[in-house]
């Protein structure tokens, strides 16, 4: 039977009046909503829209809020038809009243050359005709491709195809037979109905672009469709025939959550085995590559492979319709955070150890480890924008935006704006974190927060300060919480000065003895490679390591200077301690060796003293003894 049986849902009658109306004769069999009510709804409101803009003033208020309602009511009809394409049904009654209303049209219009009314009349009747038949028989041909689950391409061209054949019903030609008609009342009819055709073919239009637009969202799950899921799921029905159960989908469905669950434990190998394993030439470090690589890509995958066992699982529960746009959406938005996840984190993992190979190759490291920031900020744009255009943002009118009109806005909130451009680089430069310690001109506290416009920092006399981002962007900042091991120590200890040279030197060696030994002074190999991971060794090629991952190990002993009233001995190390408490308790510790050093080599500390010499005394002074 021909396509355009979907016309199932009713039978056209022309009465007297030359105007079209549907009757539904299936309503005791189609109770709700259903392509034909939702498609003659969406006509309605287009009609309704065209007559208010007519005689209403389009700078009302209430004209607003009227059209925007209308409109809300189309957008509302747009989102419902795709899930009831797959629901349609035929009623041959219908179809052989339809069949047969055409073939007495088709005859009248032979017969009527010689009426110019009657003949246009009924060439406006079978036009219109035609143009419900390729619209209804473009829907059928939708509900066929989705439960065959095809591609997008194949539902672009099945609409492309139906968009071309009602753009030529308006082409027709009947000029030569509407100048010959002069009754005012006939030509008002025909105009009249010209119009409804016009609506009638832009309001299926509008659907089928819609559809046209979203076929990406129309289209199957590729593992759905690539396994044929919908003929397991039919083959099990037959199998397990419970009329109140789809024993298929139940099955498919949890057998797909197992495969997937299971898979998580496995696909970051494969991943590593595609993109590094055949990639990498040195077999001798490919062990630390692995480590680096599954140890970043472990969770991102685990995460995408469990969010698309859900989305399988949900094209398996709505089959033969299509998933709902708000969920397909939704399901874009999660895929794209998760893959910028997951591109990031190989980036940070392989990547990085490509990028310094190039760097000592080269010797550019900074202009290196800036293209691995510029990689990672790349991403990130792209993921927002994807998710933008996602939630229905007009990405082009966004990036337009920040021309001329945006400029004044600019302007005017300038200070506004860049306080919260400055809080987005404080985020991404990482230069302090909550709960550091820090000193910015002249605040020195622990960091409260890092707001949108202003970072709280909590003083050590226990005041709160607020300091605007853009102020810190601009100022010094002294971070004493980005350490892992080394706080500095600078002291001299002052002997007197009837100390020998070989006192000296012993008592030097001592010291540098103890410090080179000392379980609580940073020692040479006390450095970011031997503290850190893999990774560490890699980005040396980079940056200078143990000053960005803050490892601090120098130790000198040696005399300074012939003071006053001491020789000086400088000591200048750091401890490995560096919290407040651990350092004091440490450097209590090793001054006291200190002493007990100067003590063993027989030397005394110095302290600030004077001589004074008298030439001569008063003679009473000199008489008496007891001075």
């Amino acid at each position: 039977m021909r396509k355009f049986l979907i016309l199932c849902f009713f039978i056209l009658n022309l009465f007297a009046n030359s105007e079209f109306k549907f009757i539904d004769i299936n309503k005791s069999i189609l109770n709700g909503k259903n392509v034909y009510t939702l498609s003659q709804k969406f006509v309605e409101l287009n009609e309704q829209i065209k007559e208010y803009k007519k005689f209403t003033d389009s700078n009302s208020s209430i004209y607003s809020g009227i059209l925007k309602e209308l409109e809300d009511q189309k957008k509302e009809i747009l989102s419902e038809i795709p899930q009831v394409i797959v629901s349609q049904r035929i009623n041959e009654k219908a179809t052989e009243s339809f069949l047969k209303i055409k073939q007495q049209l088709q005859e009248t219009l032979k017969r009527s050359n010689d009426k110019s009314f009657i003949y246009v009349d009924t060439a406006l009747n079978l036009a219109y005709l035609d143009i419900v038949e390729s619209f209804y028989s473009s829907l059928l041909s939708l509900e066929n491709l989705f439960k065959s689950a095809a591609d997008s391409e194949s539902i672009v061209n099945v609409i492309d195809e139906a968009m071309n054949d009602l753009q030529k019903t308006l082409s027709m030609d009947l000029s030569v037979y509407r100048t010959k008609i002069t009754n005012p009342n006939e030509i008002e009819k025909i105009s009249h109905k010209e119009e409804i055709i016009v609506n009638t073919v832009n309001s299926y239009n509008e659907i089928l672009k819609y559809l046209r637009v979203n076929s990406k969202l129309l289209e199957s799950n590729y593992l759905f469709s690539i396994l044929g899921l919908q003929n397991w799921i039919d083959h099990i029905n037959e199998i397990a025939n419970i009329h109140f159960l789809n024993t298929g989908k139940i099955v498919i469905s949890i057998l797909t959550l197992i495969f997937f669950f299971s898979l998580r434990k496995v696909f970051s190998h494969i991943v590593y085995f595609l993109l590094v394993k055949l990639i990498y030439r040195n077999k001798a470090k490919a062990n630390e590559v692995k480590t680096i690589f599954i140890e970043n890509i472990k969770k991102p995958v685990g995460f995408l492979l469990i969010v698309y066992a859900i989305s399988v699982c949900l094209t398996i529960t709505f089959y033969p319709a299509p998933v709902s746009f708000d969920l397909t959406n939704l399901f874009y938005i999660v895929y794209a955070a998760l893959i910028a996840w997951l591109v990031l984190n190989i980036l940070d993992g392989y990547g990085i150890v490509l990028v310094a190979n190039l760097a000592k190759k080269s010797d550019k490291k900074e202009v290196v480890n800036l293209i691995i920031k510029i990689l990672y900020f790349v991403v990130i744009i792209i993921a927002l924008l994807f998710m933008l255009a996602q939630l229905g943002f007009n990405i082009s009118a966004i990036i337009a935006s920040l021309g001329i009109g945006g400029l004044a806005v600019a302007l005017a909130a300038k200070d506004i704006i860049a306080n919260f451009f400055a809080s987005i680089l404080l985020l991404f430069d990482n230069s302090f974190n909550q709960g550091d310690w820090i000193e910015i001109s002249g605040i020195e506290g622990t960091v409260v927060e890092i707001g949108l416009r202003k970072t709280t920092i909590r003083t050590f006399d226990n005041s709160l300060v607020f300091l605007p981002n853009s102020t810190i962007m601009g100022a010094n900042i002294k971070n004493w919480s980005k350490r892992k091991m080394g706080r500095h120590v600078r002291m001299y200890l002052g002997v007197t000065y009837d100390a020998t040279p070989e006192q000296l030197e012993s008592c030097v060696n001592d010291l540098r003895e103890l410090l080179k030994n000392s379980p609580l002074v940073a020692q040479v190999d006390d450095n970011a490679l031997k503290y850190g991971d893999t990774k560490i060794k890699y980005r040396q090629n980079l940056v200078s390591i143990n000053d960005l991952e803050g490892y601090k190990n120098s130790c000198y002993v040696a005399l300074s200077e012939f003071a006053d009233s001491s020789i000086n001995i400088e000591l200048y190390f750091y401890t490995k301690a560096i919290s407040a408490n651990d350092f004091r308790q440490a450097r209590q510790t090793l001054m006291l060796e200190f002493m007990r050093i100067i003590a063993k080599n027989g030397l005394s500390f110095a302290f600030p003293s004077r001589s004074v010499y008298v030439e001569s005394l008063p003679e009473s002074f000199q008489n008496n003894k007891t001075f």
